[in-house]
């Protein structure tokens, strides 16, 4: 089997409670063990997404076309795609954590990235310290 990763950052057209986070969870976990996809969620609060979803390409690539449709959010930014052996995320079909305050002192950059609350382009712009927050979360899980 072909398994891709993909990683997007997006900008959501509201900021997102606990509750409505968790709809959103549940929707994709039934939608993505179907499909074999699994993969991570980030949000940092204030609206901004940073997401990993891995499996068969052609599933995975047809949820990226559905996800660049979702009305939900814009800016929707393809910042990383490699070809993978194993899946990073084999255990869940979605994990999901809100990035806060806390990991300020622990990972280089994220103070930076608090200044710019909500602001994708500065996770576009500066993508490998998007793919750090996603491997510092690979790490904790």
């Amino acid at each position: 089997m072909n398994l891709i990763e993909i990683v997007y950052v997006s900008k959501a057209g509201k900021r997102f409670n606990q509750d409505e986070l968790e709809g959103i969870l549940s929707k994709a976990r039934k939608n993505n063990t179907d499909t074999d996809i699994t993969g991570l969620l980030l949000y940092d609060g204030y609206g901004t997404f940073i997401q990993v979803l891995e499996g068969p390409e052609t599933a995975v690539e047809n949820l990226f076309e559905q996800i660049k449709l979702d009305t939900r959010h814009t800016n929707i930014n393809r910042i990383g795609f490699h070809h993978i052996k194993k899946r990073s995320f084999p255990d869940w079909k979605m994990g999901f954590r809100v990035l806060d305050q806390d990991l300020e002192s622990s990972l280089p950059g994220y103070s930076d990235f608090m200044k710019h609350r909500g602001e994708v382009q500065y996770l576009v712009e500066h993508s490998s310290f998007a793919m750090q927050m996603v491997h510092y979360f690979v790490k904790k899980d």
